[in-house]
């Protein structure tokens, strides 16, 4: 059902990481009922602290795309199955859930940004540097989240009679939208830094 939500930090649920090691704050997860405990849901967005090197928690039948959006960065290895990665600030990087993982800090603390979907459910996070222009995305058919990383951002969506205003760390989660709808974005100030995260409502073939 077509639904459009926006999100504030309020709105968000903290959870211990599976592996104990830090918490997550929750800003979507589909179906609407599912959970992280449960391991019932299709995807999940979240955004979290790492503050030490040490593992990740493991996934198996999802992959996992990151993106650190405070900090130096991350070093990620995988054991034998990929090869040691950096994960520098802004640029999204996608890997398997499954992978034995290890991060390293670059330099102190970072806030990272991360999206956990099913294999074969099409997907992608992107980040763009608005600044103050207007820029026109297509997101369907599925999900759209659109979530203001850094400075204040107008958004708006197909059939809503209202733009929606976005702070920093503020979200709007559009769903069940078409292949033809786009969403019109704009920033107000210079910083403006906005990631979009689009999930396909099926597989591929369904």
């Amino acid at each position: 059902m077509r639904e459009v939500l926006h999100r504030s930090p309020a709105d968000s649920r903290r959870t211990p990481w599976k592996n104990g090691r830090g918490v997550t704050e929750e800003l979507a997860i589909w179906p609407e009922r599912a959970s992280l405990e449960r391991g019932d849901f299709a995807w999940r967005i979240s955004r979290a602290r790492v503050v030490e090197n040490g593992a990740f928690s493991s996934f198996p039948g999802f992959e996992r795309i990151l993106v650190v959006s405070e900090g130096a960065g991350l070093v990620l290895e995988h054991g034998s199955s990929a090869p040691r990665a950096r994960v520098r600030p802004l640029e999204p990087y996608r890997f398997d859930g499954a992978w034995p993982t290890t991060a390293e800090l670059v330099s102190g603390p970072v806030a990272d940004f991360g999206l956990l979907v099913e294999h074969g459910l099409p997907a992608n996070v992107e980040v763009a540097r608005l600044g103050v222009r207007r820029a026109r995305e297509a997101v369907g058919p599925g999900h759209a989240f659109l979530h203001a990383l850094a400075g204040t951002v107008t958004v708006r969506v197909p059939r809503e009679e209202e733009p929606f205003e976005l702070a920093t760390g503020e979200s709007v989660w559009a769903r069940d939208l078409t292949a033809e709808e786009e969403l019109e974005i704009g920033g107000s100030v210079a910083g403006t830094v906005i990631l979009l995260v689009r999930v396909g409502s099926q597989r591929p073939g369904i």
